[in-house]
């Protein structure tokens, strides 16, 4: 098998390994190997710059410079001279709202690849690199297909709402909100309390959002509401006890709390729910998401 070839084959194999993350600095390893590199960068970004940055094998590039070899005009991918050591591929996939830059760094007075076999690698470097996040956000998929009917559809996006990969079932809760259409972009923005380590929740469109960092980027979970997500978190610990059939006293036990207090807890979570027996409480927390009013 012919180099480049061999080289594709490689990062495709090396997708369905492990986690994205883990994969591109593999990836990079890969392409290092193959032409000859000392290191290796990799930066995917949507519009606001601050997508996912890979180095291998050390950092040796800061975004401010890699933001400076742009992809011109109406382009969708080109090589370009980085610096006199050093060569760059960038590429803007159709249909999508991220640019890829790879840059590769040679040892000085070393043979640098052909523009055809760093484009045609670096093109194939990008796809593998897809595929390995659709792989990611299709978990959420697959435990809805096996009866997890409360598992979230998900989508990994940057800060600015550019779309990395998205599951079938993200795609489809945006089409019933009423968001048709391609997902390269979010159809709403994220909210900057929503942005920090922690994370956060939102809702959207008749949708329930949780937010999750994930590296540079974020994990997004959506589904149908929830009964419960109109309770407290507190609220909602207490309520998964009361169905379970726990006394009052015995949820005052394990939470640390009065029985007075979880008294009236369970008197707010009855009146958000707008029920009155705990038969009701149990009903309605074993509802599908779909049949939830």
């Amino acid at each position: 098998m012919e180099g480049t070839d061999a080289l594709i084959n490689a990062l495709y194999c090396t997708a369905t390994e492990g986690d994205w993350q883990s994969f591109r600095g593999r990836a990079l390893g890969l392409l290092c190997e193959q032409f000859g590199a000392s290191a290796a960068a990799w930066w995917s970004r949507g519009a606001r710059n601050d997508g996912e940055l890979t180095q291998h094998p050390q950092p040796f590039l800061t975004t401010a410079v890699l933001a400076k070899l742009a992809l011109p005009p109406g382009g969708e991918a080109v090589v370009l001279e980085a610096s006199p050591t050093a060569q760059a591929f960038v590429y803007s996939p159709t249909g999508s709202e991220l640019v890829h830059t790879v840059v590769l760094q040679y040892p000085a007075r070393a043979k640098r690849a052909s523009e055809e076999a760093l484009q045609r690698a670096g093109m194939h470097l990008c796809a593998a690199g897809a595929l390995s996040m659709l792989q990611f956000v299709r978990r959420d998929d697959w435990l809805h297909s096996m009866g997890r009917a409360n598992r979230g559809s998900a989508a990994l996006v940057d800060g600015g709402g550019a779309v990395y990969a998205v599951s079938g079932r993200f795609r489809s809760l945006l089409e019933e909100a009423g968001h048709a259409g391609d997902v390269a972009r979010l159809p709403f923005t994220l909210p900057e309390s929503a942005l920090g380590e922690e994370g956060g929740e939102l809702m959207e469109g008749g949708l329930h959002l949780r937010v999750a960092r994930c590296g540079s980027l974020y994990l997004l979970h959506a589904r149908k509401p929830l009964p419960l997500d109109a309770l407290s978190p507190r609220e909602q610990e207490i309520a998964r006890a009361l169905s379970n059939g726990k006394t009052l006293k015995s949820i005052a036990r394990q939470y640390g709390i009065a029985v007075s207090t979880v008294a009236n807890h369970t008197t707010r979570i009855y009146r958000k729910l707008a029920i009155y027996r705990r038969e009701d409480l149990i009903e309605l927390l074993h509802m599908k998401p779909s049949t939830v009013r």
